[in-house]
């Protein structure tokens, strides 16, 4: 096989394995056949990346010229990265060019899911990788929980919330001789059930006619939409149709208010308990989530010996580009969380006691012209299919006394 057959096979194969992203269940023989199509893609890269090493130092050789080793950085085809199209700008100029009766061919490949007279086409997936990027980046809360990437439409795991010393499994002091205590572990169980959720991006024909500008509107807008309602869903999300949210977790723990503390404000002894009812364990994960509004509060909080305790960004002791408070990162939402004063306004958490699922294949995405065709208006669709919730039904209570602790610390109404 020459490297050109072997291009034209891996951009067949390609085109294949995005056919199947369309299914909603994957059976047996699917996967056999996507299993054995991936080997065989990974093995005509490998072969076409060594041909071109070869093609290259015979041309080297035959001209007697003398170069040093040259890295290979391996490139795919346009074709297969993005059905030909340049960047995104180019294939959304071209959704609304065939909205107008002028189809562009580049939609014949195989790898589009509609044609245009369906209304829709699958927006490549070279130029979701950037959108799902930046959903993922560091102002979303989604990266920072355990997830778990499932086929099926719902995911049940087994949990144990009973400590050494509450039950379950337990080590006893044991006499030379005599017969060892039993111990029985109890588990229960938690389930995660595929909520949709949504964004649409519409743009006039107007903003259309600049590929440039288009492009960086539809990146922009998409994952802003999509990134604060999955960070409202973790913080405070109901569970009705959408993840349960920290605010109304049983595992949470809150920190009352302090006698005759005034309405609105946060003093050192409430950042004081929170930290306290951090479990151990979970400290070096813990970040504090607040209310924009009460970033002013933390500034101006001393301990009894007159040191603050916050942190300020770019500090001479805090070179980070979030405040620090009792040595934790501080960021502020902009939208999510409760207003000053209210449950929730600030959140000491550790991501990683909420648990995420995500249907397998990540985000879906469309275009139509036919939605908004009477006011020149082309649609973009973003969908995604996640749950999330804690597990966990209860704070742990210490050994000793009754003082919980939790993964999760809010303060009280105030």
């Amino acid at each position: 096989m020459d490297l050109e057959t072997m291009k034209a096979r891996l951009t067949e194969i390609h085109a294949k394995l995005g056919s199947f992203e369309a299914l909603e269940t994957l059976t047996s023989e699917n996967m056999t056949e996507i299993e054995a199509l991936s080997t065989e893609f990974d093995n005509l890269e490998n072969q076409i990346k060594a041909k071109e090493i070869l093609a290259k130092r015979k041309t080297v050789a035959s001209t007697g010229r003398q170069v040093a080793p040259v890295a290979v950085v391996e490139a795919k085809p346009v074709a297969v990265k993005n059905g030909g199209f340049e960047n995104a700008g180019s294939f959304f100029m071209a959704v609304k060019e065939t909205g107008l009766g002028k189809r562009d061919q580049r939609f014949d490949n195989t790898m589009f899911e509609k044609n245009g007279d369906e209304g829709g086409f699958l927006v490549p997936e070279e130029f979701m990788s950037e959108i799902v990027k930046k959903i993922s980046g560091d102002e979303s809360l989604l990266s920072k929980t355990r997830q778990f990437t499932i086929s099926g439409n719902s995911l049940t795991l087994p949990t144990d919330e009973i400590t050494p010393w509450t039950g379950g499994v337990q080590a006893y002091w044991t006499a030379e001789g005599a017969p060892i205590q039993d111990s029985k572990t109890k588990i229960g169980m938690a389930s995660w059930r595929l909520n949709k959720l949504a964004a649409m991006v519409k743009l006039t024909d107007e903003l259309a006619d600049d590929a440039v500008a288009l492009e960086s509107y539809v990146k922009a807008m998409a994952p802003e939409a999509i990134s604060y309602k999955l960070n409202e869903a973790i913080l405070v999300g109901d569970g009705n149709g959408k993840p349960s949210g920290i605010l109304n977790s049983p595992f949470r723990v809150v920190v009352a208010k302090e006698s005759g503390q005034t309405a609105n404000t946060v003093v050192t002894r409430n950042i004081v308990k929170m930290y306290a009812k951090m479990l151990p364990s979970s400290r070096r994960n813990a970040v504090w989530y607040i209310n924009a509004a009460v970033e002013p509060e933390l500034m101006l909080l001393k301990d009894d010996n007159g040191n603050f305790i916050y942190l300020a960004p770019g500090s001479q002791l805090n070179q980070s580009p979030y405040g620090l408070l009792l040595g934790r990162p501080v960021i502020p939402m902009l939208a999510s969380l409760p207003e000053l004063g209210a449950e929730g306004d600030i959140v000491f958490a550790d991501l990683s006691y909420y648990y995420t699922i995500l249907k397998s294949g990540g985000m879906k995405n469309s275009a139509s012209t036919h939605l908004y065709f009477d006011r020149d208006i082309t649609a973009f669709k973003f969908t995604m299919r996640i749950d999330g919730n804690c597990p966990f039904k209860s704070p742990v209570t210490v050994e000793h006394g009754n003082y919980e602790m939790s993964g999760f610390v809010t303060l009280a109404d105030r």
